[in-house]
């Protein structure tokens, strides 16, 4: 059996789209790849626990979602399930290609911006974190806010308050400062006096991207350790 080459999707720039597209409902979990020698991993090749055996017939590229985001990230970096561990079925796996008919959310044809942000703001009002509107190979995501997952090239302390824990993490998009709880800010100067903290992934929420590249008003969303640097 071969290994597959996983799609990655393209954020949408706001424009009208020709042609039909299929729309469907992105899930806010992990993404989850069979290979045949390592089991489960994710997009940067991390290993997965606790997800049963992929099976001849189903998708070997998946969304994976337990209930949250959170609860995901736990169960499958958990080697050794605890009681409170959410137990990781079948049926919390959303094939991606072929695609999952519990995603399938019908066809646009020649799309307008009006068009997809409604559909958009239906898919939000049913829990759902976005929409992947795919063409063939060509698939673009869209989410209510524009969001980047980029990795931590370097930190600072913080002042005043934040003294003793972290002030802000530096990107190559610039510096984000805002958007970490104080545990988070603490847990992550702990990484940073372990020399751990460089190289990890965070997802970021902003308003946009400059046209140098930079973001403006970023906000820090979560860690994304099922992701990497590369």
């Amino acid at each position: 059996m071969e290994e597959i080459e996983i799609n990655r999707p393209h954020t949408w720039n706001g424009k009208d789209l020709l042609g039909d597209w299929l729309v469907t409902l992105k899930i806010d979990g992990v993404r989850a790849i069979w290979h045949r020698h390592q089991g489960w991993l994710s997009r940067a090749n991390k290993p997965f626990y606790n997800i049963p055996a992929w099976q001849p017939g189903t998708a070997r590229d998946c969304e994976l979602f337990v209930g949250s985001f959170r609860d995901t990230i736990r169960a499958t970096r958990t080697k050794s399930p605890k009681g409170d561990t959410t137990r990781i079925e079948s049926k919390h796996l959303y094939g991606l290609e072929p695609l999952d008919r519990r995603l399938s959310y019908g066809i646009l044809t020649d799309p307008t911006a009006y068009n997809i942000l409604a559909q958009l703001q239906r898919a939000n009002e049913l829990g759902y974190e976005g929409l992947v509107l795919r063409q063939g190979h060509r698939w673009i995501k869209v989410k209510p806010n524009e969001t980047h997952d980029v990795a931590i090239t370097g930190f600072v302390e913080g002042k005043g308050k934040h003294v003793g824990r972290l002030g802000y993490v530096k990107t190559e998009k610039g510096a984000v400062g805002t958007g970490f709880t104080d545990a988070e800010r603490q847990l992550l100067w702990s990484e940073a006096g372990a020399k751990r903290l460089v190289g990890q992934v965070i997802e970021v929420s902003c308003l946009q991207i400059s046209p140098t590249g930079q973001f403006r008003h970023p906000f820090f969303v979560r860690m994304r350790p099922d992701k990497s640097a590369s």
